[in-house]
């Protein structure tokens, strides 16, 4: 007989989204899987105390469907597993204390200390605490929101976990191209917003460094002014046979990311066989980046800029590198590997 498995999601934006699918895919024809999608209401990420009030309130009445779904479940002997906290908050009156289980690689308070403002006031603090602290185990995809959870939710070391990776990079569509006999080094981008994750900063050195054989590629909704080697990609859906090939088509992935949790482009572009550049703010770089082998962690933009004007005039490292990322997803990142992971914590 199967185990049983409540796999409640939470897509509230294209990461969250792709995540949620990803999920269901690992645990899909391996337990008896039942998947309820909380849904997220519009203006997710607004700053109006007003628009915040507004989605809490269509919350709290799907909460009640929701906590009807999770007792159901319960008496079925399903497992409960919640993609994220605000799920597993909403149907905590349906919960029993260390019976259910939280896959995170994000909490309100995370990106506090790198962007130096306040995400999250006392109240929810100290809501999100207990909801934290109620569950039998915290599957943390990155070590950052461990030591994070640990630190400021006071949360018991032995309810956190390590997962692998957020979801299982899906090695048999994001492959690299056969090894390529031009000059040319490639680099590619990929962010909706430009400014958020660091695109402008890479245009601006791209412009001000007149390399020859360099050329850039955007993934990106933003409009540039046009430059001869530099194209712009804002058609690109996720998913498509284009998505896959453009990653492929390149040779070094940049993210010069001001706050990222983990971007799983990083990933894809590693299966891609890419060499990888992004900062310390992208808190799950260390999952996927091995400093130096496979591509750099950089201090900050200052510093990723630096290392990029040497990678870009040193082709062999470059083929080095692209190798390794691949190496790297194949060996630690299987899709197996992965399950396994998942079902030993939930299932033991």
């Amino acid at each position: 007989m199967k185990n049983k498995l409540l796999l409640v999601t939470f897509p509230v934006d294209l990461g969250s989204t792709t995540y949620a699918t990803r999920l269901i895919n690992t645990f899909d024809n391996y337990v008896d899987l039942q998947v309820y999608s909380f849904k997220s209401q519009t203006k997710e990420h607004t700053s109006s105390k007003l628009d915040y009030a507004q989605i809490f309130i269509k919350r709290l009445l799907n909460s009640h469907h929701l906590q009807q779904v999770v007792r159901k479940a319960q008496r079925e002997g399903r497992k409960v597993l919640f993609q994220g906290v605000t799920p597993a908050l909403f149907a905590y009156p349906a919960i029993p204390k260390n019976s259910s289980y939280i896959v995170t690689d994000w909490t309100r308070k995370l990106y506090e200390p790198i962007l130096n403002q306040k995400f999250s006031s006392r109240f929810q603090t100290f809501i999100h605490k207990t909801v934290l602290n109620s569950q039998k185990t915290i599957l943390c995809l990155t070590h950052a929101v461990q030591e994070q959870i640990l630190k400021d939710y006071q949360v018991s070391a032995s309810k956190l976990k390590k997962a692998k990776v957020p979801f299982d990079f899906d090695l048999k569509w994001f492959t690299p191209s056969p090894k390529r006999t031009d000059d040319e080094v490639r680099i590619l981008f990929v962010g909706g917003r430009l400014s958020y994750k660091g695109g402008d900063v890479l245009v601006d050195w791209f412009r001000k460094n007149n390399y020859p054989n360099l050329k850039l590629t955007l993934v990106t909704k933003d409009k540039i002014s046009a430059h001869p080697n530099i194209k712009v990609e804002t058609d690109l859906n996720y998913g498509e046979q284009a998505h896959a090939e453009v990653f492929k088509n390149h040779d070094i992935f940049v993210l010069p990311t001001v706050c990222d949790a983990y971007p799983s482009v990083l990933g894809e572009a590693a299966c891609s066989g890419l060499a990888l550049l992004t900062t310390k703010h992208a808190l799950g770089a260390p999952e996927v980046i091995q400093n130096g082998v496979n591509g750099y962690i950089c201090d900050g933009r200052e510093d990723l800029l630096n290392k990029l004007n040497q990678l870009v005039q040193d082709k062999p490292l470059i083929e080095s590198m692209k190798l390794k990322s691949r190496e790297i997803m194949e060996e630690v990142f299987e899709p197996e590997l992965v399950r396994s992971d998942y079902l030993r914590i939930i299932f033991g």
